[in-house]
């Protein structure tokens, strides 16, 4: 019995280091250093990091100009000059955008007409089933009210 404990034991302890051994390694990095941004790379970053700060600065504004800080005529006195520079941010963005959606995109495929529908689907609707109207046609009386009995005898 206890010689079955000891070997249930050492092998669970196996498995448990055959499958940790991996985070008990040490990994050795092939190559730990970045490669330096080309030109293009870089311009890129420094467009981006414009647009960044720009939305960021119409955002804290817009912000400040909803709870208060700032009056109505210095927001509109500090948004224009935002908004202008947030969107020649864009605009400078837009054109290095463009071609890189362009080596992107998949090549269009043709449009496939849609299938003819199944039989039935363009026939008209039949119209619906409307209840009958009271009273039925053929009686032309409703039926008598219930009688209601009076809740106290009448006194003599």
């Amino acid at each position: 019995m206890t010689i079955a404990l000891a070997l249930g034991a050492a092998l669970a302890l196996a498995c448990v280091l055959f499958v940790a051994r991996p985070f008990l390694l040490d990994p050795e990095a092939k190559d730990d250093e970045l490669d330096e941004p080309t030109a293009r790379e870089r311009q890129r970053l420094e467009l981006l990091e414009r647009r960044d700060r720009a939305l960021a600065a119409l955002k804290e504004l817009e912000f400040d100009h909803r709870s208060g800080k700032i009056s109505d005529d210095d927001y509109r006195s500090l948004v224009g000059a935002l908004r202008r520079q947030a969107a020649e941010a864009l605009r400078s963005l837009e054109p290095n955008e463009r071609n890189m959606m362009r080596n992107l995109e998949p090549p269009r495929q043709p449009d496939i007409p849609e299938p003819y529908p199944p039989p039935g689907e363009l026939d008209p609707p039949s119209p619906p089933d409307i209840p009958e109207p009271y009273p039925p046609p053929g009686e032309t009386e409703p039926p008598a009210p219930p009688e209601i009995p009076e809740p106290y005898p009448p006194r003599e």
